[in-house]
């Protein structure tokens, strides 16, 4: 009965009576959990660094872990970044924005240091959802919003993972399942050229075409660290969990565990699995069916990452940042 008590109060419907509401909570220094076409982002006025604080303490995120930045417009972006990348932005988001693209930019001097954490770059994204943009622009402000989930959790997809990591005190708007799934891709964007720090639905192929300019996937540890979540463990679930990649090293894990064991995997192998706990492995369902995993105590979660699924790279991504094999990222939106 908590979960339904929290719902009525916290999960709010995205009326426009609620959105002002929002906007107002926002406009005092404070934090509303929003939907975005990625994931749900936890949300403050990027210019009130009061509010920002109020984020990292929800999350128990550290202060070196920079935050997405998400405007309602290509000119909101731009009074944060440099003058000379203007063109560059402009460029980018006529063909990509509103949508699961991050950019990462030199900062314009009044743009916090707690929200870049310091770093002489800011990463700015319009997300392509219309409860957020509504939000954004009844804040009058863009805002900051990395996930709204405890630092190092699966990544929230609906309304109720938020109350589930966050707790009944935050104000939610509701926008439903998110259609994504998984973060925006996040690329450092020069004058030179542009550098992929977390992989996405955007690809390098899409950026080179439409910028003309080069586009690297293979970012040193330097020019991580400029997007939101280049460190630590994130995505990971409570229950351990083990990567393979034939339907026989699945088997073989299984043998080893006594308990209830959950095999994700390609809907269209299961039949190859048959009386087994089956998850679907997407980038939709991927954090959905991690958290299912631990409402159900399982023992642990095979996953099966065939030839297939390696072509995947933002999915293969979070699967080793979840399974600890890559564990320097923790997530925005």
């Amino acid at each position: 009965m908590a979960s339904v008590h929290y719902t009525c109060l916290m999960i709010m419907a995205p009326t426009q009576e609620n959105v002002v509401s929002a906007g107002a909570i926002l406009r005092s220094g404070g934090i509303v959990g929003m939907p975005t076409e990625t994931v749900y982002g936890l949300a403050a006025r990027y210019d009130d660094d009061g509010a920002v604080r109020k984020i990292f303490e929800a999350k128990g995120r550290p202060a070196d872990n920079p935050l997405i930045v998400h405007v309602a417009s290509v000119e909101q972006a731009k009074t944060m970044v440099k003058a000379e990348l203007h063109m560059l932005m402009e460029l980018l988001a006529a063909h990509l924005w509103p949508g699961p693209f991050t950019m990462v930019l030199d900062k314009a001097d009044h743009v916090s240091d707690l929200v870049s954490a310091g770093l002489p770059t800011v990463a700015v994204r319009m997300p392509n959802h219309p409860v957020a943009l509504r939000l954004i622009e009844e804040c009058g402000s863009p805002v900051a919003a990395p996930s709204a989930n405890t630092s190092g959790t699966p990544s929230p997809t609906t309304a109720e993972h938020v109350i589930e990591d966050l707790g009944k005190d935050v104000f939610i708007l509701d926008g439903g399942s998110c259609l994504i799934g998984i973060e925006s891709t996040v690329a450092l964007v020069t004058a030179d050229g542009l550098t992929i720090l977390r992989p996405g639905v955007v690809t390098a192929e899409t950026l080179a075409q439409i910028t003309g300019l080069p586009v690297s996937s293979n970012a040193n540890a330097d020019q991580r660290i400029a997007s939101p979540g280049t460190r630590y463990r994130h995505y990971a679930p409570r229950t351990p969990m083990k990567l393979v990649e034939t339907a026989g090293e699945v088997r073989s894990a299984l043998a080893m565990v006594e308990q209830k064991v959950m095999v994700l995997a390609r809907t269209d192998v299961w039949p190859e699995f048959p009386g087994l706990l089956m998850g679907s492995l997407t980038e939709h369902d991927l954090y959905a069916e991690l958290r299912r995993a631990d409402d159900l105590h399982v023992a642990c979660i095979v996953v099966l990452c065939d030839g297939v699924l390696k072509g995947q790279l933002a999915l293969m991504n979070r699967l080793r940042k979840a399974a600890g094999e890559d564990n320097d990222e923790e997530a925005g939106t």
